[in-house]
């Protein structure tokens, strides 16, 4: 670089991405990166290590893997793309500059970056694109490190087929790159250069078809590719080979543009610069970012570590929209004793709202079993975890599905299954030692019934054989509850269906089944529910054989004035009553 100001001026701009780049994914769009570590199982295993690399583009597949590993903590995910992010510049910028010397155009080399942060956004985007990447970069590195130009070429063509074992197609980008250094630094003949172009052709081409008659249960379309871009395996976005044209054209804008002699000049271009990619970034991340999701994989992932007041407190702050976050909502204020009392504060849509519908997909069947888990349906939640896992398009395990089949082994008392996963269990990071535990403590019947989540779900799943009905989970709850009528979670969710789904001559018939559970006093929503149908049929409020709270009493007489006054009361109810059962019966789907 031709000045010091110019160097420091790349460094600060660089520490300045990193910066925002660590802010965005470490605080703002964390669960996007813990929701990838579920959907993998890395092993310290030599048998896991062969399973991954045995095909084109393995190692690369192999690093990314014990990289996303970590995403298991959040803001070690974020530091984690940072850093890959931020390589990926330097890698491009030094390329660049030795291409041409002109720092003024330093910020172009962002631009692949940021490209690759708007993918990210992407929970189907891989993390193994970017290591690939960065494998190729280093090796094009490594290139410009070599004077005599004979041997650039024989690096190169040994190169080509390595780099097509280690990062898969990517090393497309490798010979693209060389290709064109090459003809830049005009140190060999255009006929020498013709065939250096032939051979990185044929490699090229030959390199997959070596690769199908080793491998031949891979399609040649998968070998071509290599690595694993993108989670649904049928696609291969065209943005990907977007993004290898660009990683190649940025050194041939810093050959094409005109240089910018003058150092006040560059600092002024270098602004004008950054200024247009501050406004690139701004519209990339509201194109490509999806908060909808990352709402849903926040309470997914505070349900996962059972931090209940947390989720009530994000509901607080912003009332959850989704079927599943609302699933979510209920569920930690189920467990935190306030469901009854406190459901209809917040937005309900339903019993998708309740016990979610299974769907043949990997995500929804992974989130939506902890709810099924934490009711008591542990053979559901069980079936779940197998169907989610079953179900990933990579076709990899799942170290959270693992997890849960070994818990629900162990409930069930399936301990020769549940040692099976535990032992893969204990080749991880982040689930070993509760995995040792966990082999530990089912060495004993006794121990087991002193961790207290296993031995309430022990106590309340169903003894019985049944068909699980997803058209009948009233009644699926009622088996649930008639096994143990102290059961508090399977009544009050029992009752909660009956309210979502505006059954209440069934509620009605359920109510008194509470008695065992001695509520010191009747929960809100079930006040609610009862002198509405008392009101039905008596005139009467006073009258009603339930303890009612004055409250409640008075609210619903002014409800039912105002509901009986005017036409369309719904406006004027709802800035009142909308934390109200009422409100729900009567304006809500």
């Amino acid at each position: 670089m031709k000045n010091k100001q110019m160097r420091y001026a790349s460094w600060s701009l660089s520490l300045l991405f990193a910066l925002g780049a660590f802010v965005f994914f470490a605080g703002y769009y964390c669960y996007h990166l813990v929701y990838q570590e579920q959907f993998q199982l890395f092993m310290f295993s030599f048998d896991y290590l062969a399973q991954t690399t045995h095909k084109p583009g393995g190692f690369a597949e192999y690093i990314s893997r014990f990289l996303v590993q970590y995403f298991y903590t959040p803001w070690l995910g974020g530091l984690i793309i940072t850093l890959l992010l931020s390589i990926m510049q330097r890698q491009v910028l030094s390329i660049s500059l030795k291409v041409a010397d002109k720092p003024a155009y330093i910020p172009l080399t962002f631009i692949p970056s940021l490209f690759y942060w708007f993918l990210l956004c992407d929970e189907h985007y891989m993390v193994a694109g970017i290591v690939a990447l960065v494998l190729v970069l280093a090796a094009v590195q490594m290139y410009n490190t070599i004077r005599p130009a004979v041997l650039r070429i024989v690096y190169v063509l040994l190169m080509i087929p390595l780099l097509y074992l280690l990062a898969g197609g990517t090393c497309i980008v490798f010979a693209l790159l060389c290709v064109l250094l090459e003809i830049l630094k005009k140190e060999i003949d255009t006929r020498k250069i013709l065939f250096f172009v032939v051979g990185c052709i044929l490699l090229m081409l030959c390199a997959p078809l070596v690769a199908k008659a080793i491998l031949p249960q891979y399609p040649l379309s998968k070998l071509w590719v290599g690595v694993d871009y993108y989670r649904l395996q049928q696609l291969f976005p065209s943005t990907i080979w977007f993004l290898w044209i660009l990683i190649v054209c940025i050194p041939l804008f810093f050959r094409l543009l005109p240089d910018v002699q003058k150092t006040k000049h560059s600092f002024i271009w270098i602004g004008i610069q950054i200024v247009l990619l501050v406004l690139l970034s701004g519209y990339g991340i509201s194109l490509r970012a999806d908060w909808q999701k990352e709402e849903v994989m926040a309470y997914d992932y505070l349900i996962r570590k059972q931090r209940w007041a947390e989720v009530v407190e994000m509901a607080d702050k912003k009332a959850p929209s989704t079927p599943l976050s609302v699933a979510f909502l209920n569920l930690a204020l189920c467990k935190q004793g306030l469901m009854a009392d406190k459901m209809f504060h917040y937005y309900q849509n339903g019993s998708e709202g309740l016990l979610p519908t299974f769907i043949r997909d990997f995500a929804m069947p992974m989130m939506a079993g902890e709810i099924y888990y934490h009711t008591g349906f542990v053979n559901t939640a069980q079936r779940f975890a197998f169907e989610a896992m079953e179900g990933i398009p990579d076709f990899q395990k799942s170290g959270r599905a693992v997890k849960r089949l070994a818990e629900t082994n162990i409930i069930n008392g399936e301990y020769t299954v549940a040692v099976k996963y535990l032992r893969m269990l204990q080749q991880t990071v982040y689930y070993k030692r509760w995995a040792t535990q966990a082999l530990a403590v089912i060495q004993d019947e006794n121990e087991i019934e002193l961790i207290p989540e296993w031995a309430e779900l022990r106590r309340y799943r169903t003894k019985t054989d049944f068909l699980f009905s997803e058209e009948e989970k009233d009644q699926m709850l009622g088996i649930l509850l008639q096994q143990d009528y102290t059961n508090r979670i399977a009544y009050e969710y029992l009752m909660a269906y009956c309210l979502l789904t505006k059954d209440l001559s069934s509620f009605f018939n359920y109510y008194p089944l509470g008695k065992e559970i001695q509520y010191r006093q009747i929960p809100k929503s079930y006040q609610e529910a009862l002198i509405y149908l008392w009101g039905l049929t008596n005139k009467d409020l006073s009258a009603i054989p339930y303890l009612i709270h004055p409250e409640v009493m008075q609210r619903v007489q002014e409800y039912g004035k105002i509901y009986a006054t005017y036409q369309k009361s719904e406006p004027m109810l709802g800035t009142q009553f909308s934390d109200t059962y009422w409100f729900y019966l009567h304006f809500r789907k």
